[in-house]
């Protein structure tokens, strides 16, 4: 995902989802499925972003939200019973997100179809976004913002330089 300067005509920053910073992409009951890496530089991390495919009006664009879920709280939208064996099936808390995630992407709350076919989505996509790799170097790069300054530390009585960063 990458934060563009350009506003909405509403004031909000605009995303761009996919592209090349995207690992996998797919579409699946309704939905436009994205694994990518979110952050600046060495921060980013594994994120799976959906969006609902049936709002796009132009190629590219759609008027409304991304739901993005990270690695780290993939666990909680995956059902585990008793023993801690994963079921495969989506949790409580999956269904209560996405309940809130349907009206972020355009949709209806209380649109049970919906709501089944986007837990569905987080399930199926959970193991590629456990899977997926480190930040390639090149999408490091690119995430990373730009340097303001050029710092450089001089010894007081000699004049040398001892060491030089960008911040």
């Amino acid at each position: 995902m990458h934060l563009s300067p350009i506003l909405s005509p509403h004031g909000e920053p605009v995303f761009a989802v996919g592209h090349r910073h995207s690992w996998k992409q797919a579409t699946r009951k309704g939905f436009n499925v994205s694994l990518e890496w979110i952050g600046e530089g060495k921060k980013s991390q594994p994120c799976l972003c959906i969006w609902a495919a049936t709002n796009v009006f132009l190629q590219g664009y759609s008027d409304s939200g991304v739901w993005v879920i990270g690695r780290r709280a993939i666990t909680e939208f995956v059902g585990f019973n008793a023993d801690g064996t994963c079921t495969g099936n989506p949790s409580p808390h999956c269904f209560r997100e996405a309940r809130e995630a349907l009206v972020v992407m355009g949709k209806d709350s209380n649109d049970r179809q919906a709501l089944h076919a986007l837990c569905e989505v987080v399930i199926t996509f959970a193991p590629d976004l456990v899977l997926m790799p480190v930040t390639p170097r090149h999408i490091r790069l690119d995430l990373e913002s730009q340097k303001m300054w050029e710092i450089v530390a001089t010894d007081k009585h000699t004049g040398k330089g001892l060491t030089e960063a960008l911040v």
